[in-house]
């Protein structure tokens, strides 16, 4: 009996995460899975863990035998109707309740009484243990019901206080301290007051010793001065201004140490291709477009550079700081509207439709699975005027394959009846920009681009145009991603884990630092 309570027990536990990590891929594809998903995701489980402490607590004092077998036909049952309940639920959460609240009761509606009834199962297993040596098992349901209701305010403080107001080196430091501080209170109480203050004391020292992030960088083999580092929703922001002999020639954009963006200093232009070529590539395309979306807004520079050629811009943007970022030290002008909410999100919910819409989302360097899924593409199609084109920043391998792109590029045919790929041919390095156009009728415009570009970028936008392919419809083994399922993240692994590699080793760990 007692093994095969151990192993009831183990099961409980691997179901507890399995409903806790794929429920936040439930909520992805409405509300992201920035920070503030996680969060909710993560403290909705812990609430319902605890009231179903509580409730195994409770249950312990009643004689029926069949609690502990009700408890698991709930959370079955409850789990067999998600599939009916799932976009009905999140639709209206997402649509009246915004990223952070309504994800949390999202959660709390798809997976709280599952959740519920496997946190009773631990009291109950304990009580049926009690049995061999009594005691334990009401006490039980009260301490994990008090000790997870901490961890549910924990995850709050964690996502709202600590990581947007402190580094993380300080967060966890102090946090370091404060358990140090209380050892030592228990020392005096248990009347060790010799010991009592050397931990204390120890955790200061360090944290006062603890080395703190440079202020210059070598950036792209250029020493680069840190002007912004801050931590956020979507990981560490920092802004770089790279020197020249005399004075900085150009800022840059990073988060978790990949770029995503930046400005050449003398001419305000984008100092990076990827964000010239979005911009050339939307003008032959659509010579005619007077609004655009974009789907992240990065360093704000291509939002800067297509209001200056007449275009009506809104960008969708999750975290405040980025836009801040943008504003303060890209030049963002204020006819650009930001829209603080996740892309996926701005999609399902809004009903503005564009001549452009611009995907260009990297939370370092992972692509959010959910806004290339066959769902996410059919929203951007909604969002389009007649003639209307998107246009999405990749990175690839220099032969322009991958199984990222491949996948991609699959579905935007699918989509769109047509798509076409532009591999950047001027990068020498093992990974490259791609960009891809889709939209019904695709007809490129000859005549030189009026907007503005730096000199040096000028031949390479040429190059860039005469490498053009179409779109594949159905690339062997290439499976089309849904918001069902997405293989993205497994697909697209390696390339990222090459792209992580490449930036610690040009820049070094020190980029990272916070």
């Amino acid at each position: 009996m007692k093994k095969a309570l151990l192993a009831t027990a183990f099961l409980e536990g691997l179901s507890v995460l399995i409903v806790e990590i794929a429920g936040a891929r439930a909520l992805a594809p409405y509300f992201g899975s920035s920070l503030h998903v996680w969060t909710a995701q993560i403290t909705a489980t812990l609430l319902f863990l605890a009231l179903g402490y509580g409730l195994g607590g409770w249950l312990t004092r009643r004689p029926a035998a069949w609690k502990l077998p009700a408890v698991f036909w709930g959370a079955g049952i409850w789990l067999g109707l998600y599939p009916f309940l799932r976009n009905g639920v999140l639709g209206a959460t997402a649509a009246h309740f915004g990223v952070a609240g309504g994800s949390f009761l999202a959660s709390a509606l798809l997976f709280g009484i599952p959740l519920g009834c496997l946190g009773a199962v631990s009291p109950l297993i304990i009580s049926r243990l009690d049995a061999l040596q009594s005691g334990a098992g009401s006490a039980a349901g009260q301490l994990f019901l008090v000790n997870t209701l901490g961890g549910l305010a924990g995850g709050w403080l964690t996502a709202l206080v600590l990581i947007p107001h402190l580094p993380l080196r300080l967060a966890l430091a102090g946090t370091g301290v404060l358990l140090a501080c209380l050892g030592g209170l228990w020392g005096l109480a248990l009347r060790r007051k010799a010991a009592a203050p050397i931990a204390p004391f120890a955790a200061l020292l360090l944290l006062g010793l603890a080395p703190r992030p440079p202020d210059t960088l070598l950036f792209a083999g250029t020493p680069a001065r840190v002007v912004q580092r801050q931590q956020s929703g979507v990981g560490l922001i920092q802004v770089l201004e790279a020197e020249g002999p005399n004075q900085p020639v150009y800022r840059a954009l990073l988060i978790d140490g990949v770029t995503q963006g930046g400005m050449d200093l003398a001419t305000g232009l984008s100092a990076y291709e990827f964000s010239s070529y979005l911009d050339d590539l939307s003008w032959r395309y659509h010579p005619q477009a007077r609004s655009a979306l974009l789907l992240g807004l990065g360093s704000g520079v291509l939002g800067k550079e297509l209001a200056a050629r007449g275009v009506a811009v809104t960008a969708a943007e999750i975290e405040p700081r980025i836009e801040a970022a943008s504003r303060r030290w890209f030049g963002l002008p204020a006819s650009v509207r930001v829209v603080r909410e996740d892309a996926r999100s701005y999609l399902n919910r809004d009903g503005e439709t564009y001549d452009l819409i611009f995907l260009d989302v990297f939370a370092g360097e992972n692509v959010p699975w959910y806004l290339v899924t066959r769902e996410a593409l059919q929203a951007v199609q909604r969002h389009l005027n007649p003639g209307g084109r998107l246009l999405v920043n990749w990175v690839t391998r220099q032969d322009g394959e991958s199984d990222g792109l491949r996948r991609l590029e699959a579905g935007m045919a699918g989509a769109f009846g047509e798509a076409k790929i532009y591999v950047d041919p001027s990068e020498g390095g093992p990974l490259v920009n791609a960009i891809l156009v889709a939209g019904r009728g695709l007809q490129s415009q000859s005549a030189p681009f009026p907007g503005r570009v730096l000199e040096s970028i000028v031949p390479k936008l040429a190059a860039l145009e005469a490498h053009g392919r179409q779109a594949r419809l159905n690339p062997p083994h290439t499976p089309i991603g849904s918001d069902d399922f997405s293989d993205l993240d497994d697909a697209e692994a390696d390339l990222r884990l090459e792209w992580r590699k490449l930036v610690l080793a040009t820049m070094g760990p020190e980029v990272l630092a916070d």
